[in-house]
């Protein structure tokens, strides 16, 4: 493969900056503002700084602008000029490809320079690329990539061929800015690099997505809907069905009887073989009291516009939009069974699911820890994605599994503390857990699941 150059500009190719960027005077320079930051420009002849005032939103071949500076009256010294700044606001400069491509830099560190290859090299999209519809046409975007592309019609026929290897002849500019983007590759490069090969497209794809730097989707706490959708309220309203009141421990006498919490900490594993005695309903309920339920539901304020929740495990923008349901096999004093747990009345909700799913929903945990055992309790911890989306852009699926992850270690450290046998388990069926609990799998679906047993072997348990 050979070694990419950078092309010279092709009259095919054109540039502008990006729709968002402004460029305006200030103390003597000349100052482009954009999503990334701002890039201040001196020394700027009147002439070119008009030129370059015309340029966001805009798109121009170089030979246009070129042509435009010298009938204004510009000097040669103007045109080297101008194209010295272009480089350097290459990080928000879009390219076009005509007719196929809209190239649009996404990042604050996104540096377009085509590649030169040989008419006989052969390029290959990128496994990491993927098209989507966005407004209303179609881009092609990849977690290795700074840019995304806007695809017209004309080029279809083209990335529907890059499933394959493509001559540089067919499309020599097209393929080269895709190459310099990141979106396909010459050669088996992209197959060679070790640190590509061990990730997965969604993964990836997620982890680029899911933080800043790599994009330019609004992140953080946007509040998006604020005018166009409630926000869901702090507790799920309860489902129909009989209810079973827990036990409610006192935390005065759990304190004094627990071991101290460097030992709780350091004794703390996944317990993958149990005692024989089932946990009962009373420790049961002790372990969802401390590790689960509701203290306080407060708010909206105006400056937090939904209600929040108090609870023994922190979750981000306390929205808590974790909801924990029960498959109990096995439980002294609790019937077999499919269970809501109600986090503020502390009580669990019996559920009308079929035998089977609960079965099936038992069974695949039992796969999931190697077949080691036949769960007693199964928790399977949901999330109401509307109540954490409401307020997070980008981030807030992400937000929901660190929210899982620490309501994992609460019921680890309490139920250690208790002697139970905990086991956080690394995947589940979303659908089946949707169908078993009655949920609408796009509103409320499994993220995580947990095992409780009685006891480990060679523990107390009661």
């Amino acid at each position: 493969m050979n070694v990419p150059r950078h092309a010279p500009t092709s009259p095919s190719v054109r540039v502008g900056l990006r729709e968002d960027a402004v460029v305006a005077p200030g103390d003597g320079a000349l100052i482009i503002t954009n999503p990334f930051g701002a890039v201040t420009v001196r020394g700027l002849p009147a002439r070119v700084a008009s030129l370059l005032r015309e340029l966001p939103g805009t798109i121009a071949g170089q030979d246009e602008l070129i042509g435009r500076l010298v009938a204004s009256g510009g000097t040669s010294q103007e045109v080297a000029l101008l194209l010295l700044t272009l480089d350097r606001l290459n990080p928000i400069l879009v390219h076009t490809v005509d007719p196929l491509l809209r190239i649009v830099p996404i990042a604050r560190d996104a540096v377009l320079r085509p590649a030169v290859l040989d008419p006989g090299d052969t390029v290959r999209l990128s496994r990491f690329a993927l098209v989507r519809r966005s407004g209303e046409g179609l881009v092609l975007e990849s977690p290795l990539s700074r840019h995304r592309v806007t695809l017209n019609e004309e080029a279809m026929p083209l990335l529907g061929a890059l499933s394959r290897d493509v001559m540089v002849k067919e499309a020599p500019e097209a393929l080269s800015h895709l190459v310099a983007a990141g979106l396909a590759y010459a050669g088996d490069a992209d197959e060679e690099e070790p640190a590509l090969r061990t990730w997965d497209f969604h993964d990836l794809l997620f982890h680029s997505r899911s933080r800043s730097g790599r994009h330019d989707e609004p992140f953080g706490a946007t509040f998006r809907f604020l005018e166009e959708l409630p926000p869901e309220p702090a507790l799920k309203p309860l489902p129909a069905g009989p209810a079973v009141e827990l036990f409610r421990p006192s935390l005065e006498e759990a304190a004094a009887a627990d071991p101290p919490f460097t030992t709780v900490l350091e004794s703390r594993r996944s317990v993958r073989e149990h005692a024989g005695a089932p946990p009962t309903a009373r420790r049961l309920g002790e372990l969802l009291y401390r590790a689960a339920r509701v203290r306080e539901v407060s708010g909206p304020t105006p400056s937090v516009p939904y209600e929040v929740s108090s609870r023994p495990y922190p979750g981000g923008g306390a929205v808590h939009e974790l909801e924990l349901y029960l498959v109990v096999n096995r439980c002294a004093g609790l019937e077999r069974g499919v269970y809501y747990y109600d986090p503020s009345g502390h009580r669990l909700i019996t559920l009308p699911a079929r035998t089977e799913d609960a079965h099936a929903m038992l069974a695949l945990a039992s796969a999931a820890t190697g077949g080691l055992l036949q769960p007693d309790v199964l928790i399977t911890i949901t999330a109401r994605f509307q109540r954490m989306s409401w307020k997070y852009s980008g981030m807030a699926y992400a937000a929901m599994l660190k929210n899982v992850g620490v309501l994992y270690q609460t019921l680890y450290l309490v139920a250690t503390a208790m002697g139970m046998a905990p086991c956080g388990l690394g995947g589940g069926d979303a659908d089946l857990a949707a169908r078993t609990f009655g949920l609408d799998w796009a509103r409320e679906s499994s993220v995580g699941e947990f095992l409780i047993g009685g006891a480990a072997p060679g523990t107390a348990g009661s």
